[in-house]
């Protein structure tokens, strides 16, 4: 049983790794979808197939190495593994971009897209809160804001596991 439970950690950890690679890549998208719509198109749909990702390795796990047989919590348990391990991987880069690289271009960008909104009366109040919402944001250090960014993805790990496992568990056929 602990040989089998160091084996399912282990592959979280490699799964995780892949996911987290693959987070950084769609990270990427989303400062350059600031100038360009279709790269921020791109960040929207890659950041729509993270649970299905998520789900595919879950499977992969399942039916290369417990024999096809994965219980529902050890289907949860190995998803939310590989969301934390790649949360971890995926808050580096989002430190060293925050930290060396932005040096507030997100903030000016939608800064400037709301300035375009600004003059609309159905959005005005939806403007000023977005405003305001950019101003603390933009008060948060890096590292602050990359342990929002951690927690966040953790907390959606935990919520995406659920699915995930669900379909991702296979009982014993009796």
């Amino acid at each position: 049983m602990t040989q089998q439970r160091n084996s399912q950690q282990q592959m979280a950890m490699l799964y995780g790794t892949y996911m987290g690679l693959f987070w950084i890549v769609k990270f990427i998208f989303l400062p350059l979808g600031l100038t360009e719509p279709m790269l921020g198109l791109l960040f929207v749909l890659l950041t729509c197939a993270v649970p299905f990702v998520a789900y595919y390795m879950t499977r992969t796990y399942r039916q290369r190495y417990v024999d096809g047989e994965f219980s529902f919590f050890s289907a949860f348990v190995f998803s939310f593994q590989i969301y934390l391990f790649a949360a971890i991987l995926t808050a580096i880069a989002h430190y060293v971009y925050f930290q060396y690289i932005d040096q507030g271009f997100i903030y000016d960008n939608i800064l400037a897209q709301m300035d375009l909104l600004k003059d609309e009366p159905s959005m005005k109040g939806q403007v000023e809160q977005i405003k305001s919402a950019m101003n603390v944001l933009y008060e948060l250090s890096p590292i602050k804001l990359t342990m929002q960014l951690l927690s966040q993805n953790v907390f959606y790990g935990v919520i995406f596991s659920l699915p995930v496992a669900l379909f991702g568990m296979k009982r014993k056929m009796a």
